[in-house]
């Protein structure tokens, strides 16, 4: 009982002693004591933090494999070093069926790619630098299965049709011109396809062979009554004695008002120069004069070939702005080495107007006299007629054309007459 009292008395004294020790700090505000806590938990966070990212230096990255990431398609093509070019990407399809009849006592149904205007994919890469500097690149390939121009009565279906159109890089300052290096467009390209209508974008141009250049004319023999086909095919027959696109170096004055000059050499010593009036950088821009827009050229070309001194060919397009009335012409002749010279004169009235609010509706008509084309003393004529209807909406152009082809031969059986029916659709992206 003693020990017990003894126990009880040393026990208060005890916790007396802790009050008096532990008075001060009990007598604290709680809420400092809370933030104190807080700014030390944030201290240490931080502290780990940043041994996380010393120990995250220390680790060594993981094997690239950047050869594999492009097969995969885990990098864009076009993730180079290099931000002041800008690349685009535009192309076109333009899939037709002719029905044609060649004499032979049948007509036949032939599925093709347009060649007027064939189907390709375009990437060019653009950059604009300081006083008006413009750098580009330009790659442009044709994907054209069954082309209109290889496509033949014995030959339906033929090899997908693959080239490339324009492999070129170039410079443009408008103080100074445009300089092209690589393959492309010649000086004289296009010179005799300068056209303001809408039917001359997909289907009728001054080429009038490129929608069934393919196709043989046919002969009937007098004595046994059959017809064969004769070799001699439409693309053979009619020309339009257009330049070409070739690997090449080519220059562009500066617009000197709205005329342009440009001259170019070619692979195997080629030579073409050629003035337009509203072309601008190819961009067919056009002038208008008065209540008309116009747009033209002429063009000259040594194109080395046996037989062939000079080439010459032009186009001009007037249309009047308020009617939609338009008239172009073109012609093209060779300043052959021999007797009968080559020449080929062309002639389209066409109509353009909005007819519909989808887009606009072209309308036109041809006309193509040929002289000494296929052969010495041969005539070719075409006539033909066509309507276009654009859909704004969806990037599309779907086209008809009735078109006829003859030829009277200089020497040899007549040619029977060639008749095509078209039906298309263009569409760009």
């Amino acid at each position: 009982m003693r020990r017990t009292r003894a126990a009880v008395h040393l026990g208060r004294t005890f916790g007396l002693a802790l009050m008096l020790i532990a008075g001060p700090a009990m007598a604290e505000d709680p809420v400092d004591t809370t933030a104190e806590r807080l700014d030390r938990q944030e201290r240490e966070i931080e502290e780990l933090r940043q041994q996380v990212d010393d120990l995250r230096t220390q680790v060594p990255p993981p094997v690239q494999h950047p050869e594999y990431e492009r097969e995969d398609g885990q990098l864009t093509l076009t993730d180079y070093p290099n931000p002041i070019i800008r690349m685009d990407i535009a192309g076109q399809v333009n899939p037709a069926m002719n029905l044609a009849g060649d004499g032979m006592g049948s007509t036949k149904l032939y599925f093709v790619d347009n060649d007027v205007s064939a189907s390709r994919i375009r990437f060019a890469g653009v950059g604009v630098f300081e006083q008006g500097l413009q750098l580009g690149t330009t790659l442009e390939v044709g994907l054209s299965p069954n082309n209109s121009f290889d496509v033949s009565q014995n030959s339906q279906v033929t090899a997908d049709f693959i080239s490339v159109r324009r492999a070129e890089v170039w410079a443009r300052d408008d103080r100074f011109g445009r300089v092209m290096l690589g393959l492309g467009s010649t000086a004289s390209n296009n010179a005799a396809a300068f056209d303001l209508t809408l039917v001359g974008g997909p289907i009728m141009m001054s080429g009038v062979s490129f929608i069934a250049g393919g196709l043989q004319f046919t002969n009937t023999s007098p004595v046994t009554g059959a017809t064969v086909l004769s070799g001699v095919t439409v693309g053979a027959a009619f020309f339009n004695f257009d330049g070409t696109r070739d690997s090449r170096i080519r220059y562009d004055t500066p617009m000197v008002g709205p005329f342009q000059i440009s001259a170019s050499v070619s692979a195997d010593q080629q030579y073409s120069g050629a003035i337009t009036f509203g072309g601008d950088y190819d961009h067919w821009t056009a002038k208008q004069l008065g209540g008309f827009t116009m747009l033209g050229t002429v063009s000259i070309t040594d194109p080395n070939a046996p037989g062939v001194g000079l080439r010459f060919a032009g186009s001009w397009s007037t249309l009047h702005d308020a009617s939609g009335v338009s008239l172009t012409v073109a012609s093209g002749f060779d300043d052959a080495d021999i007797v009968a010279t080559p020449y080929n004169v062309y002639a389209k009235l066409g109509w353009d107007t909005r007819l519909l609010k989808v887009g606009d509706t072209g309308f036109g008509v041809d006309y193509t006299w040929t002289e000494n084309v296929s052969a010495a003393g041969d005539q070719g004529q075409s006539v033909g007629i066509a309507a276009v209807q654009s859909v704004d909406r969806f990037g599309l152009q779907t086209y008809a054309q009735f078109r006829w082809y003859g030829v009277d031969r200089g020497v040899g059986p007549s040619f029977n007459d060639i008749f095509v029916g078209t039906l298309g659709a263009l569409v760009r992206f």
